[in-house]
């Protein structure tokens, strides 16, 4: 799956970096840390990988179809470019939670084509209309993360992982819907069954977390939180919740002020901007959590779509 969708995504997604980190790897207490730095890809971050999947088979089928997405920003701005690659109509929605930077983003992607809609407060209930619409047969739906094609997508993330470092054995991941930790996760177990696979959750929105400790695919209270590219909760009949609890080792959650300093520390460390969402794999590492004790770890950081107003919090707060 994972190298059929390699293929597919040939000049469309771009091979990224493994970029080692010693100082990481000292402080996490793992003999090798190496950052797949997925935020370079050229929407600025992973989502281009599984959005570009989707929309291209979908092409293939039902050439004259109408698209309908919904996101928190990355996807968005990821399944607005393949629909302009495929000229295909697309309607974006987006709740009203959406960061700054994400939207100004998704505005200058409009056009007679692409749509972009405020509906309703966050994610959720983006994702719920966006699923009213297919079911309704008014579009196509390309899920951000609760599709089988989309999963592919991402699973090339793991492919390049361990196509470029064969002696890795653990890989750190985002959570938020699970999409990306699935694909990875269905190539590096078929590659390596003991490499070791950990998710990471803000502590403010934590679904896939409750899950691992309670069994629960309840809704839950979500807070705000800096990492918005993962907050909201997962979809009840969702792909992702079986697929994490065959595939997925270990979850664990940090707290604000540990991916703030994250944030903090990869600007000090590597001289990268990246967002909130992107270092919880880092945050994680550096709170010595996941049992990674001694392990070669590649941590994915998968996005540098921040705004200026929460970069400069960030920074401000540690001046404080």
């Amino acid at each position: 799956m994972g190298t059929a969708a390699r293929l597919g995504l040939a000049g469309i997604a771009q091979p990224t970096p493994l970029e080692g980190s010693p100082l990481l790897a000292a402080e996490g207490g793992v003999a090798e840390v190496r950052l797949k730095l997925e935020m370079l890809q050229p929407t600025g971050a992973f989502k281009i990988r599984g959005a570009h999947n989707k929309v291209a088979l979908v092409a293939a089928q039902q050439p004259d179809a109408e698209l309908v997405t919904a996101s928190s920003g990355n996807h968005g701005i990821a399944v607005a470019t393949a629909a302009a690659r495929h000229a295909m109509p697309l309607t974006v929605l987006v709740g009203a939670s959406v960061s700054p930077s994400k939207l100004e983003r998704l505005r200058a992607l409009e056009s007679d084509l692409c749509v972009v809609e405020i509906f309703g407060r966050d994610s959720d209930d983006a994702e719920a209309e966006g699923r009213r619409r297919d079911t309704a047969g008014m579009a196509v739906y390309v899920a951000p993360y609760n599709d089988a094609d989309v999963v592919a997508g991402q699973g090339t993330v793991g492919v390049e992982i361990l196509d470029e470092w064969p002696a890795c054995d653990a890989i750190v991941v985002p959570i938020g819907g699970g999409g990306l930790i699935s694909g990875i996760g269905l190539w590096a177990k078929a590659v390596n069954p003991s490499l070791r696979l950990v998710g990471v959750q803000p502590s403010a929105s934590p679904p896939m977390y409750a899950y691992f400790e309670s069994g629960s695919t309840k809704p839950m209270p979500i807070a705000p939180t800096l990492a918005d590219g993962v907050a909201g909760n997962i979809e009840r009949d969702s792909i992702t919740w079986r697929m994490c609890r065959q595939l997925v080792d270990e979850v664990v959650v940090v707290d604000e002020g540990q991916i703030a300093d994250a944030m903090r520390w990869i600007i000090d460390a590597h001289h990268l901007v990246v967002e909130a969402s992107a270092v919880l794999g880092i945050a994680a590492l550096r709170a010595r959590l996941g049992g990674l004790a001694g392990r070669r770890a590649a941590v994915v950081v998968t996005g540098r779509n921040v705004d200026g107003a929460t970069l400069r919090s960030v920074l401000e707060e540690s001046e404080g």
